[in-house]
């Protein structure tokens, strides 16, 4: 396997993996969120029945990762990426057409597949297996590209919005997803392993290439700090999505114009990319295992802010939550790799995800059906609360395997 050892060769691909996941997580989900209200009111439907899409989407992917996962060990991450990158194109272009329910959610089932392939875990592989120094940064600056589609791609759609509608908004950004699979076939090239290194896929012990400890899927699955990452997954992805899902609403509800609550929304996105650049180096020089509880905690603090439901606590609490959240999604990927190593990390991943998929949907549908039998966002948010509580004990048992259980 080549090694990217120089600043622009980890820089590079980092920056790929950013821009990929620019595309794939702010066209699919957080950047999707400034139609809602121009959807809601042509339709009728309640934020329950639109969030729904989400659960789909979510919950979907979440059972077709541990599939994909052995694709991509298999084929490579690029194949999957342009795949993925090609249905979201389509897809975006069928949203521009839909009139029911059934439509939309139709849509999102697709775009389950395409996040799969073209999402998080596919990128995390991707740099991982070319950076060996400097691996928590590249991966850092990767995984900012989740929240930079929050700041970027709403400043596309907002505009595109207000001049041509919602339908024909979605047709201009269908384009997107296009020009990046461009640059994914253009600059990311094949990873090239050393004569023996098939071999030692799923074998254990210290990889000299890698740096890492390689931990089988077999063996992987019977260690307690596999089932803590699961279901800490569950409750901090239930807990965000819950959040970054029905944040517009929640903004307009506490009587945000619309231009208000959207330029909030990239804001909160730029924290929490901040967020993951700077966990991201500080895992080079700090234990990640340690930060993690410390983020997890200031994510909790800042949830507390947002459940209050007042106008005044909004930034605070949204700082609080976007800096808590953004170290949280490095380093929880960052420790996947750390712990079990690269080269079963398609099929590890895999099943992760699932439980983060699963979490994922249900934050964002039952946080909008609160909502509306509540009448407002603030009951949604305390079971936020309480679940990043119930994460930060489970916490504790998310640390490094030793080699007496290999």
């Amino acid at each position: 396997m080549s090694k990217d050892k120089s600043f622009f060769g980890i820089l590079s691909i980092a920056i790929i993996g950013t821009i990929l996941l620019m595309v794939t997580n702010g066209m699919t989900f957080s950047g999707i969120t400034i139609f809602d209200e121009a959807i809601l009111n042509e339709f009728g439907w309640t934020k329950s029945e639109l969030k729904f899409r989400d659960l789909v989407n979510l919950v979907a992917s979440s059972f077709i990762m541990p599939f994909v996962g052995v694709l991509i060990d298999r084929y490579g991450v690029k194949k999957m990426m342009v795949i993925g990158l090609s249905l979201i194109a389509a897809m975006y272009f069928m949203y521009s057409l839909i009139q029911t329910t059934w439509h939309m959610y139709s849509i999102h089932l697709v775009f389950a597949f395409a996040v799969s392939g073209a999402g998080t875990l596919a990128t995390v592989i991707m740099v991982s297996q070319r950076v060996t120094n400097k691996r928590g940064t590249a991966i850092g600056i990767a995984l900012a590209g989740t929240s930079a589609g929050g700041i970027v791609i709403p400043q596309i759609g907002r505009p595109l919005l207000e001049s041509y509608g919602w339908r024909t908004a979605f047709q201009y950004e269908a384009i997107i997803p296009i020009i990046i699979l461009l640059i994914i076939v253009a600059f990311v090239k094949p990873v090239k392993f050393k004569k023996g290194d098939n071999a030692v896929v799923g074998s254990e012990g210290k990889d000299e290439e890698t740096g890492l400890t390689e931990i089988s899927f077999k063996n992987a699955i019977r260690q307690p700090v596999f089932w803590a990452i699961c279901f800490a997954g569950v409750f901090c992805f239930y807990s965000i999505m819950g959040i970054i899902s029905n944040l517009f609403l929640y903004l307009r509800e506490l009587d945000f114009s619309p231009e208000k609550a959207a330029n909030t929304f990239s804001i909160f996105f730029a924290i929490i990319l901040v967020a993951k650049l700077t966990s991201g180096v500080i895992t080079d020089y700090i234990n990640e295992y340690k930060l993690f509880k410390i983020q997890l905690a200031l994510m909790m603090i800042g949830t507390v802010g947002i459940a209050m439901n007042t106008a005044s606590l909004v930034w605070p609490s949204l700082i609080a939550v976007g800096l808590g959240w953004g170290g949280l999604y490095t380093l929880l990927n960052y420790i996947i790799i750390t712990t079990f190593g690269v080269k079963s990390a398609g099929k590890i991943g895999g099943i992760i995800s699932t439980f983060e998929g699963v979490g994922s949907g249900l934050g964002a549908w039952i946080t909008g059906l609160v909502s509306d039998q509540t009448g407002s966002y603030s009951t949604s948010f305390w079971i936020v609360v309480v679940l990043l509580g119930i994460a930060l004990v489970v916490s504790f048992f998310i640390k490094p395997v030793t080699s007496k259980t290999i």
